[in-house]
This record gives structure tokens, sequence and C-alpha cells, in this order.
């Protein structure tokens, strides 16, 4: 595989066709949050994609609202569906 790779070319928003009272919000995996963050226009809010149900520690792979909250992060995107069937079996 040759060439080069740009992560985060894509990450263009044009903030000025966004009506004023507007709040946008990008939703990164979160290994790419602090890039992101970085990249993104300050008026773009950034979000976790998951978070674990308890404010500190999670299992291995999870990120807990505190860990969230330490990347700067006040946004996160969860789905109770998603982890009511994946973490207690329920549909």
């Amino acid at each position: 595989m040759g060439g080069r790779r740009v992560l985060g070319s894509s990450l263009t928003l044009n903030v000025t066709k966004v009506p004023a009272d507007a709040e946008v919000v990008c939703s990164p995996p979160t290994a790419y949050i602090d890039f992101t963050q970085q990249k993104l226009d300050p008026k773009i809010a950034v979000a976790a994609q998951n978070c674990y149900k308890v404010t500190n520690g999670a299992f291995t792979g999870e990120i807990s609202p505190g860990m969230v909250k330490d990347l700067g992060v006040t946004w996160v995107v969860w789905s109770w569906g998603t982890q009511k069937a994946c973490l207690w079996g329920v549909r």
C-alpha cells in the first residue's frame, strides 16, 4: 500500500451556513476525539460515541463518563436499545 494517508481530510463543514442558534456536534471514534477537537472549528462540539453505565471505571474497551469528561467532551451518543441488547441481553 503505497501513498500517503491523510486522516481527517474530509472533516470539513461550512459553519457559516449553520444557523447561529444551532448546536453542531461531531461524534468520532473515541481514539480520535482529541484529534477531532484540534481539527474542528471550536463552534462544533465533539461527542463520545458511547460510555459505560457507571461514573468511573469501565469494562476493558469501554469508556466511563468520568473519562469522557476528562477529554473535555460534554456530549455522548448513547443508544439505550443497543446497550440493553449487548450488555443485559434484553430485546
